[in-house]
């Protein structure tokens, strides 16, 4: 499937905008668990605050 036959399926079917939510919504989350993952290892260090 070609990019810009990915493009129309998504932008032209009530599925695909169905799919495209659900997708941006997954990568949003993902995205706030690593951020919260990294800094929570960050603050566990011993480097005091400047």
């Amino acid at each position: 499937m070609t990019l810009s036959t990915l493009y129309a399926f998504l932008g032209h079917d009530l599925l695909g905008n169905a799919l495209a939510a659900a997708l941006v919504t997954g990568i949003g989350y993902t995205a706030k668990k690593i951020r919260a993952k990294v800094r929570n290892r960050n603050s566990n260090t011993d480097h005091p605050a400047p």
